[in-house]
């Protein structure tokens, strides 16, 4: 391919994110869809890949829980389970592979990875203990932590078809748990050592592990990181009080504000775009979803629905680039799966 090729093309994928980021911005309210279930009476979404897929748990006829794909084409789709009585999705991409983790037929839980074409399979685990799939990005490489058999200390994993099941370094010794992964294979996650407060930790494609510039006497979490680098989590602040920062190599880390009447943030993952979703925790609101931009700042989801929706929208789990949210709230008594899709005005 040319160099003039490559400029083309270039410019032409900067002009579509440009007008996507764009139109994301104009987004005042969103529509929202309810999931459904599985023949159970509660739904949880956890995962959104670029085509608006979502993946979860939903409850089964038989009270377990089983992780589920969901398309606007075909409703949706019990993925099964390793042989075990239940399953939950955390991850998927933009070639539908979904990961997450499922009990086994031997009675243990192991992290597994879903196609279309070859089902659910067993990812294994470190130390023949237990595994958690918890992401996986469009090169099929798949972060989570496996945990000592015992209950014993986690450990951060890195999964790909050439290598297989990886621990990733973990400098503060202990504890450690992978839970985002970008395109370029970089990691964020935490790491944790005896008697002291978890850390947000980045991990590079380069065999690199760096901790955070946060304050060190404080737990922090990074929980989501973009194409470009940025990183989206939580810190503690004061007691129970937790707020959310981003955290940039060339300008260091942020906090970000709160919604009105919330005293604690957690966020949950971001867009490439910078667009956060999460929690926020208040004494008047209770346990409410919110979105961050930066031309609006934090607003809670609930105040974005149509009137009536009788939806109180709990958990914002990830946004995908066109600015779609999945989570999952409360309806006529019951928990259920969203999709929120931005409605132009």
């Amino acid at each position: 391919m040319t160099s003039f090729a490559k400029f083309g093309i270039g410019r032409a994928l900067l002009f579509t994110l440009v007008l996507v980021e764009a139109l994301a911005a104009e987004a005042q309210t969103y529509s929202i869809i309810d999931l459904g279930t599985l023949g159970g009476k509660n739904s949880f979404g956890f995962a959104i890949n670029a085509l608006g897929h979502a993946v979860g748990s939903s409850d089964n006829p038989d009270g377990h829980a089983h992780a589920f794909l969901w398309t606007k084409a075909a409703g949706m789709e019990d993925l099964g389970t390793l042989g075990g009585a239940s399953s939950k999705a955390f991850g998927i991409n933009a070639s539908g592979q979904v990961v997450g983790w499922s009990t086994t037929a031997e009675n243990s839980t192991h992290a597994f990875l879903w196609t279309k074409a070859n089902g659910m399979r067993d990812l294994g685990a470190l130390n023949n203990g237990s595994s958690f799939a918890t992401a996986v990005n469009d090169l099929g490489q798949v972060v989570g932590y496996s945990v000592d058999p015992n209950s014993g200390p986690t450990h951060a994993f890195l999964w790909t078809e050439k290598d297989g099941m990886r621990e990733l370094d973990s400098p503060r010794g202990i504890d450690s748990r992978a839970l985002a992964i970008n395109v370029l294979g970089n990691v964020v996650g935490w790491s944790g050592s005896k008697g002291g407060p978890a850390r947000a930790f980045l991990w590079t494609n380069a065999g690199t592990v760096q901790e955070l510039p946060l304050d060190s006497s404080q737990e922090s979490q990074a929980v989501g990181i973009n194409a470009s680098g940025e990183i989206v989590g939580w810190r503690n602040k004061t007691g129970e009080q937790r707020a959310t920062f981003t955290w940039i190599r060339d300008t260091g880390s942020r906090e970000l504000d709160s919604p009105a009447a919330a005293f604690d943030t957690r966020a949950a993952g971001l867009n490439a775009f910078g667009q956060i979703v999460g929690t926020a925790f208040g004494t008047d609101s209770g346990m409410r979803a919110f979105v961050w931009t930066k031309s609006t700042g934090a607003v809670f989801l609930s105040d974005l629905l149509p009137l009536n929706s009788g939806w109180t929208v709990n958990v914002a789990s990830a946004i995908n680039n066109m600015g779609q949210i999945v989570g999952y709230g409360s309806i006529d008594g019951r928990t259920r799966a969203f999709l929120l899709s931005p409605v132009r005005l």
